[in-house]
This record gives structure tokens, C-alpha cells and sequence, in this order.
């Protein structure tokens, strides 16, 4: 709220008393809905402990499912368990070759005398600061490099010893065509973060309000609109919870108004889902498809004619359990609507999002 006094005194109530917390990387409190990926990950890093190599991890998912979060918290949570530095992360979308990644690992642990324009230059000095110590690198955004400069990058850090990479990617499409030879040296474990469901997603909004938001400044009811609205995107419920309570204060509202969310949520929402329709599989195509023309649709029935239009096209369909996995996706991201309750014998009652 502002209040306007006497001469040019303004009384100002902020509703954001700490914005650091609503920003989507800050690590806050345990993870919600990764608990179980937590501890996968964890186990990997163990070795370190020991003075082993941590196991290589390939962390693949949506935007928004938290992976950069979940790998900086395992390799922090390790790091408090020895006295000594054992993680550095990379961004590969600013660094895409082998000699930009060392330049980042250099920076992150004070490497003197690795000014010299080498790469292998770069790797030894590394080599030497290690002096035979663990380290886990994470490399976010991996499937933005070209692929030869991508298998350059894991090559080259695999070159180092006692070193594990935490490779953060939104698939494993890189992974797949990758060099065998690469591949084969890199052998990760492959660790999926789904999208949130919406009950974790308006746990983790709740935990964000309640430490960075002036206290009855916002109503569960707001909490409920904005993790309904993103389909499992942490990133955006969180950036779209700060923009709200930003708009508040300077309209000088003393809460954080649905009309707000809906408002900022609302230009983003055809993008969004244009952008996951260009994105989308052979696969989840042709369901989509079925489930538009033949609104309301089982999900039984819906399998039956994604296979009948697979046979028509000459393509193999993939299997039920994969099937129900897409359609899974498929409503998480926004472009199938399902129903809370499934039909009998049918399953689910489905139908396409046209807007």
C-alpha cells in the first residue's frame, strides 16, 4: 500500500521483502518432489567422498523441472561434507566449445598461470590444481552446443581423473546421436525429472510466499491459480509469482491479485503452447490429432485409433506403456485436457486443448 502524508513523505509497504528467494535458481529449503531423484543423484557423488570418480549423470527434462536446482543441491550437499571445493557447474549455452568450458572451470576454481591460449595447456594446469582429487562438473544446457563441439567438451573433461560430469539436458536426443566412442566413455546414468504435478508445484509456491512475501500479502487461492496455470513449469510459477507481487506494490494493493496472475500468464500461454505443438513427436502428433477429432475420447479408445492412423501411415505404433507415458506428457504440458476420473471400461474421458 502507499500512502501519500503531508509535503513529500510516502509511506511504502513492499510486499517482496526478499526477491533473492523468488528468483528461480535460489536454492530454498529441501526439494519438493524430487526427493527420490535427490538421493540417485547423491549416490553418484558418494565415491567422492572416498577419493573416487563420481558416477557420470545424463539429467534430462522439461523446463522448469528443477534439474539445474537438484544438481547444484547434490553437489552443495557434498561439498558440506568435505573440506575442500569438489563441484563447479558451466553454463554451455555462453560456453559451446572445449577451450570456453576450461576458461569457465578455470575462473570457478582461481587457477593462476593458465593464461596461455591452449587448450591442452588449460586441461594440464587443471590437472596439476586437482592434483589427483575428485571433481563433478556440471554442464547445463549440454544440447546446446553442435554435436562435434559437444563430444569435444566430454571428451576432453573425461581426460581429467577422478572426474564425473552432471550433464543437464531437456532429452536425451543428444545423447543418442552422440560419437559411440564418446558415448561409451561417458556411460551415465539417465535420471528424468517429469514436470511438477500441480500439488507440488503449489507446495513450492506456498515455501517461496511464506519466506519472500510480506506475511498475508497473498492467499492460498493465488498459490492455487498460478500452479494450475503453468503446466509443471517451476521456472515460470515462481517468475510469474514475483511479476505479480512486483505489479501489486506499485499498484499500492496490499495483496497479490489473481487478476494479476492471469493478466501476466495470459500473453504466454498461446506462445507456449504453439512452441510445445512445433515440438512435438511423430507420436504425440498423431494423438493429439485423434484426440481432436474424435473429442470425447477414452484413453482405450484413443490408443486404438493412434494405432489404426500408425498402420494407415505405415508406422509402427509404440507400445502401451510408452502411449500412456506421451498422453501423460501430453497433459502436463497443456495439450490434452483429462479427466479427474476414469470411465468404465474405457479409462480416462480426453480431449484436445485448441486454445
Amino acid at each position: 500500500m502507499i500512502r501519500v502524508g503531508s509535503g513529500f513523505d510516502v509511506e511504502t509497504r513492499h510486499l517482496i521483502e526478499d526477491g533473492i528467494l523468488l528468483s528461480d535458481d535460489a536454492a530454498v529449503g529441501e526439494p519438493i518432489g524430487r526427493e527420490e531423484e535427490l538421493e540417485r543423484l547423491q549416490a553418484c557423488l558418494a565415491p567422492m567422498l572416498r577419493s573416487q570418480p563420481p558416477v557420470n549423470v545424463w539429467l534430462w527434462g522439461p523446463p522448469g523441472s528443477g534439474k539445474t536446482a537438484l544438481a547444484r543441491r547434490a553437489v552443495e550437499g557434498m561439498t558440506s561434507s568435505t573440506a575442500s571445493r569438489i563441484g563447479v557447474y558451466v553454463n554451455c549455452w555462453q560456453h559451446r566449445s572445449l577451450y570456453s568450458v576450461l576458461q569457465a572451470i578455470i575462473d570457478e576454481l582461481k587457477v593462476l598461470r593458465a593464461e596461455a591460449q591452449d587448450t591442452n595447456f588449460k586441461l594440464e594446469r587443471v590437472r596439476q590444481v586437482l592434483r589427483g582429487r575428485p571433481l563433478a562438473i556440471i554442464l547445463d544446457e549440454i544440447d546446446r552446443p553442435m554435436p562435434k563441439q559437444r563430444d569435444e567438451i566430454i571428451y576432453g573433461l573425461l581426460s581429467l581423473p577422478k572426474t564425473g560430469l552432471i550433464c543437464i539436458a531437456g532429452s536425451t536426443q543428444p545423447l543418442a546421436v552422440m560419437d559411440e566412442r564418446v558415448r561409451s566413455r561417458l556411460n551415465p546414468l539417465i535420471i528424468e525429472l517429469p514436470p511438477y504435478s500441480r500439488e507440488e508445484l503449489e507446495a513450492i509456491l506456498a515455501d517461496r510466499a511464506n519466506r519472500a512475501l510480506a506475511p498475508g500479502s497473498w492467499s492460498p487461492s493465488v498459490i492455487r491459480q498460478t500452479a494450475q496455470s503453468v503446466h509443471g513449469d517451476a521456472r515460470m510459477a515462481i517468475q510469474t509469482l514475483r511479476r505479480a507481487a512486483a505489479a501489486a506494490e506499485v499498484a499500492g494493493h496490499d495483496k497479490v491479485d489473481k487478476r494479476l496472475v492471469s493478466q501476466i500468464l495470459e500473453p504466454w500461454h498461446k506462445i507456449l503452447q504453439e512452441q510445445r505443438r512445433a515440438n512435438l513427436t511423430e507420436d504425440e502428433r498423431a494423438i493429439v490429432q485423434m484426440a481432436a477429432k474424435h473429442a470425447p475420447v477414452g484413453t482405450t479408445r484413443l490408443r486404438q485409433l493412434y494405432a489404426a492412423h500408425c498402420h494407415n501411415a505405415g508406422r509402427q505404433p509404440v507400445a502401451r506403456r510408452t502411449f500412456s507415458k506421451y498422453v501423460s506428457r501430453l497433459e502436463a504440458s497443456g495439450l490434452l485436457d483429462m479427466a479427474s476420473r476414469p470411465m468404465t471400461p474405457g479409462g480416462r474421458l480426453v480431449r484436445a486443448v485448441t486454445a
